[in-house]
């Protein structure tokens, strides 16, 4: 064990911005990978691709050219308003759709009742949206819960929603689902809870948070960085080395630009994507970041064709950081090319080498569709890889939704988790850098429809756990049954517990969070700065009528986690994916950037930036580097022993890492103390050979540079503003 003192170090000066007018030319193999893109989206095919709504809209309303019965041309027009309504064309479809409604009664159409329910249901979520289509927005500020003084300025549309609806809950008052959109619709009015009539109202109790926590408050618009987009990925770290910290976020659409937002340093970032060299880099669900090729900056990762299928045989994207925030692709040259839909991928040193090594999760349908292998690329060392999947045993074939590095033994030797869409998830233990697969004896196979995943140690005992969230909801009445108490189908989250003995405890229902349903972006941090990690879970599914809040969920000592949705402003209704918690503007406590939006073209939201109100806790951040470990010492174990108030000894445990399997906090470890009264020391366990260091006489509420093998830690200054000015 090593004792440190501690040296002083200041951030260079911040480099100039750099005009958009003065876009460098683009690199040859950017270029390459520019015009590939192009090309995807140029011949895609509606037929395949289930999201180009208004081309397949156009397509079907060609049929109406056809001779039809009065039953063919009602269906037909049913099918187009619902593309046009996936699409954003929400008027256009209210026209076909009240055209239908109309015309089956003048024809005296024979249908049953349940037909008119199913168009009175499609119609409310189409006037729900009403308004949208200008701005490319839905017209209504939807954190939930919405009261008085939040009314929409475009009232018409939920008010001829909340018509529909109750004409449905006319004859079916229990569905539950109906209820659930009946009350969305009068938030929407600003008249939620007194407005509802009382046999369908949710009480407002239902949604009551059960801790006090300061509300966060939305600045992305006034920061600049409120993009508009579909589903995507987040990333925040500093890609420019100048110590502030920037934003990367992709949206999934086939034409959907990347978009690097470089911070400013007074509150403000500015859009670089074409200085960085960006430009052309379309679409991408997830992103991942690692400086992989250890020169001391961040590289990036842009993951495409999840959930496409065979249509979803796209390149993911490998981009080189040049120095100051400029990429080149190196995809091709690194040997990283392959044309598969892949949803997730994390970096990790699974060989103990020092170089940072790349899995990469692909998504297999049933046969007879061909597989789709993960696959594992080994480090080089030499800015290149090597796929060594089944040689090392780890070349799973299955839906993967997300898969997360960590050493869930102890044994300095990184294991692999995966989580599965129909399919049991896979825990790789690693054996000296050859895997088995090990999920069913240590009790992490479930659930059988995963999506979002991610280690780590959320009761501070110095294991780490598993958290995986459940994807699967066949009835829309589970969003209100969640909230009312009642037994409910949808598939909630495991919370693996690591005994210490190889094997694992699920204890969701034990700490409250088998109340989450539908997560997809997921993440986690410190949002008190008490020690304790927390959870953000984004939440939906493509369905437009699939309208649940984000959730927050606050660590009560590693007990069991207390719901702060409402208290916080969580709620977004809009579908939640990529989400980065990181501290922006250097006040030590956590922010949150999260990418909003979801997977059918007119199915776009604004991202939104929360800023963290403070809640008076000491913090410690921590700049991990190693020197025979990978440069940013991913998967090093932090150990920081505290005096606490009452004089007792605590400790908090961190591993340096990005986070979850759909979102990316920064590489530096931000870490709540709590009530401390003092740092007693700071431990590191750094992959590869194991060695751990303790450095002594850190302060609470500074940052440090902690280097590999160095006795000194280093004071890093943090510069720091408000990250909201106007206010």
């Amino acid at each position: 064990m090593r004792y440190g003192s501690i040296c002083f170090i200041v951030w260079a000066a911040v480099a100039p911005a750099v005009a958009q007018r003065d876009v460098p030319a683009l690199p040859q193999s950017s270029q390459a990978m520019a015009t590939y893109l192009a090309g995807i989206a140029r011949t895609a095919d509606p037929v395949e691709n289930v999201y180009m709504n208004r081309a397949r809209a156009r397509g079907i309303s060609s049929l109406l050219e056809r001779k039809l019965t009065p039953q063919q041309e009602m269906q037909l027009r049913v099918k187009i308003a619902t593309e046009l309504l996936q699409g954003g064309m929400a008027q256009e479809a209210i026209a076909h759709l009240e055209y239908v409604y109309a015309e089956i009664k003048r024809q005296k159409v024979p249908v049953k009742e349940s037909y008119f329910r199913n168009l009175r249901d499609l119609l409310g979520i189409a006037y729900l949206r009403v308004g949208g289509e200008s701005s490319g927005v839905p017209p209504h500020d939807w954190v939930f819960p919405m009261g008085p003084g939040e009314a929409t300025s475009l009232p018409a549309g939920p008010r001829k929603a909340i018509e529909l609806y109750e004409s449905n809950l006319k004859g079916a008052s229990d569905e539950l689902a109906t209820r659930w959109l009946l009350n969305i619709a009068y938030m929407a009015l600003g008249e939620y809870p007194d407005k509802v009539p009382a046999a369908w109202r949710i009480p407002p109790t239902a949604f009551a948070s059960e801790y006090a926590l300061g509300r966060f408050v939305d600045v992305a618009a006034a920061a600049g960085v409120d993009a508009v987009g579909h589903a995507g990925g987040s990333v925040v770290d500093d890609f420019d080395g100048d110590g502030l910290l920037d934003i990367v976020a992709s949206s999934r659409g086939l034409i959907d630009p990347l978009r690097f937002f470089r911070n400013e340093g007074d509150g403000t970032f500015d859009e670089w994507t074409q200085r960085a060299g960006l430009r052309g880099q379309l679409g991408g669900l997830n992103l991942a970041h690692a400086d992989y090729d250890n020169d001391g900056d961040r590289d990036l990762l842009v993951l495409r064709g999840a959930w496409m299928g065979e249509a979803g045989r796209h390149p993911n994207s490998l981009l080189q950081n040049q120095g100051g925030g400029a990429f080149v692709d190196a995809t091709r040259e690194a040997g990283v090319f392959s044309l598969h839909p892949t949803h997730s991928a994390a970096w990790g040193d699974y060989d103990n080498d020092g170089w940072l090594d790349l899995y990469v999760g692909n998504e297999s349908s049933p046969a007879p569709r061909p597989p789709h292998p993960c696959e594992l690329f080994r480090n080089n060392g030499d800015g290149t890889f090597s796929d060594v999947a089944a040689a090392v045993g780890v070349a799973d074939v299955g839906f993967v939704k997300g898969l997360v590095w960590g050493d869930y033994d102890n044994d300095g030797m990184l294991d692999l988790y995966l989580s599965h869409l129909n399919g049991d998830n896979v825990l790789y233990h690693n054996e000296g850098g050859h895997f088995s697969e090990v999920a069913e004896a240590a009790g992490v196979s479930e659930p059988y429809v995963s999506f979002p995943t991610w280690f780590w140690d959320y009761d501070n005992d110095g294991w780490q756990d598993i958290m995986v969230a459940g994807f699967d909801m066949e009835n829309l009445d589970d969003m209100a049954a969640v909230y009312l108490d009642r037994p409910f189908g949808a598939e909630h989250p495991r919370l693996y517990h690591n005994r210490g003995d190889g094997t694992f405890a699920d204890l969701a229902t034990e700490t409250g969070l088998d109340r989450v349903i539908l997560p997809m972006g997921a993440n986690f941090g410190d949002l008190d700065n008490d020690g304790w990690l927390d959870a953000y879970f984004g939440t939906g599914m493509p369905d437009l009528r699939a309208i649940l809040p984000n959730r927050m969920f606050r660590n009560a000592g590693g007990q069991r986690f207390q719901d702060v949705t409402t208290a916080g402003g969580f709620g977004t209704l809009q579908k939640g994916h990529g989400i980065s918690f990181a501290d922006f503007d250097h006040d030590g406590d956590q922010d949150i950037y999260q990418v909003l939006g979801a997977a059918f073209e007119g199915d776009v939201y604004r991202n939104a930036l929360l800023e963290n109100p403070g809640h008076g806790h000491h913090w410690l951040t921590l700049f991990v580097q190693g020197t025979r470990a990978n440069r940013d010492g991913i998967g090093a174990r932090i150990r920081v022993r505290v005096e606490t108030a009452a004089g007792d000894a605590r400790d908090i445990y961190a591993t340096v890492g990005s986070g979850g399997s759909f979102g990316s906090s920064p590489l530096r470890q931000e870490l709540g103390l709590g009530d401390a009264r003092a740092i007693e020391f700071v431990e590191v366990v750094w992959p590869g050979d194991g060695g751990k260091q303790r450095f002594a006489g850190l302060a609470m509420d500074r940052a440090y540079r902690l280097i590999e093998g160095e006795q000194a830690s280093q004071w890093v200054v943090l510069r720091r503003f408000d990250l909201s000015p106007g206010d």
